[in-house]
């Protein structure tokens, strides 16, 4: 019975760190103009108000009959972020353009995809960023919770916004605090429990043959 018990314990502690691994970013809204677009945040996704000082970007689509963007960004290397985040953790400033009048508009999908793999996503339904600071090169919305990567790793991101009604939005990049393990880093910790509890298995069967 207690050999069962510690099974359902491992499984249990397995389970709960496999599935970290699907990485979700937070949104959350930013409260004044704290984080201001400029050189040193570049625009990853971009209208003509960027300034990014000749750092890539993929054009956000502008013109009055288009509703939808679906975008991938440049690829990047690792070492061109690491540089620009210097030491922080990476985040994305989303600005948003809202016409005066018209409803709240959707994010409804950003991921961030290492080496051709996509490890961060974050999904939105209905109309879930309406402007705070309209247009004005401020982030309206904060992305947060990026997994990590080293400077070999090739980082592209992927966006798609509905229910545009003003002119393009600016995707830009932020550095901060916090860091997210890599799933790698996850599955050895999964591993490791998985090993403990072989470890007491075999101890427990042993001194059951000795008694």
């Amino acid at each position: 019975m207690r050999l069962k018990k510690l099974f359902l314990f491992v499984l249990v502690m397995l389970a709960l760190t496999l599935t970290s691994f699907a990485n979700t970013l937070s949104l959350s809204a930013v409260n004044g103009n704290l984080f201001q677009q400029i050189t040193q945040r570049p625009c990853i996704f971009s209208n003509q108000s960027c300034v990014n000082g000749g750092f890539p970007s993929t054009d956000v689509p502008n013109g009055g009959n288009i509703t939808n963007y679906n975008l991938l960004s440049p690829t990047y290397t690792g070492s061109s972020l690491l540089a620009l985040l210097a030491g922080g953790s990476l985040a994305m400033g989303i600005d948003i353009n809202q016409a005066t009048g018209q409803g709240s508009q959707t994010l409804t999908r950003f991921e961030m995809l290492k080496n051709g793999v996509v490890v961060d996503t974050f999904i939105g339904s209905g109309p879930n960023v309406p402007a705070t600071n309209n247009g004005n090169g401020f982030a309206d919305y904060l992305l947060t919770g990026f997994s990590s990567f080293v400077a070999a790793d090739s980082i592209s991101f992927h966006f798609v916004f509905d229910n545009a009604n003003d002119g393009p939005e600016n995707v830009f990049l932020i550095s901060t605090a916090a860091a997210v393990p890599e799933p790698s880093s996850l599955l050895l910790s999964g591993l490791g429990v998985l090993l403990l509890g072989f470890a007491f298995y075999k101890r427990d069967r042993g001194s059951e043959q000795k008694n």
